[in-house]
């Protein structure tokens, strides 16, 4: 779910960081490509290898680089800083997101249907926060470190 309300704030935000940090549409246009083309070609990688068995080393490591990845977008204050902050983001959300979802899916396989649904409403409640993006994201980095600590934690003691 915290994916799901990432992506709906980051959504909402585009247009308050775009006018605070004084970007072209050429710019915005490379935060949307350059990321995403560089967590197509590293992602599947990272399938693979959560596949063979080093799924949660590499759940805790991209929940770390997703944490840090919020804290460097709160603390940017021009384009590159927010290209470096989403070039980590994007394969960090794959490594954390995506293979903590697969293994939710594959701990739970009846609940599909309403993991899902609760992804979809947290996503909705992040389109409508409405607070500074700066301090949302900052708020999402650690809401993103207590998530990792306690899916840790949790995991200690299985």
């Amino acid at each position: 779910m915290l994916d799901e309300l990432v992506d709906g704030v980051r959504g909402a935000a585009y247009p308050l960081i775009r006018n605070d940090l004084h970007l072209s549409y050429v710019q915005v246009g490379l935060l949307l490509t350059i990321p995403n083309t560089v967590s197509n070609l590293i992602e599947p990688i990272l399938g693979i290898l959560g596949d063979l068995g080093q799924r949660r080393q590499l759940i805790l490591g991209g929940g770390i680089g997703f944490a840090i990845a919020l804290l460097l977008v709160s603390l940017s204050h021009d384009f590159l800083w927010l290209l470096a902050a989403f070039v980590l983001f994007y394969p960090a959300s794959g490594s954390f997101v995506s293979l903590s979802q697969a293994t939710l899916m594959d701990i739970e396989p009846t609940r599909h249907e309403q993991n899902m649904a609760c992804w979809t409403l947290a996503g909705s409640v992040g389109n409508v926060i409405d607070q500074s993006w700066r301090s949302v994201f900052l708020i999402l980095a650690i809401l993103t470190v207590l998530v990792v600590g306690i899916r840790n934690f949790c995991s200690d003691l299985e």
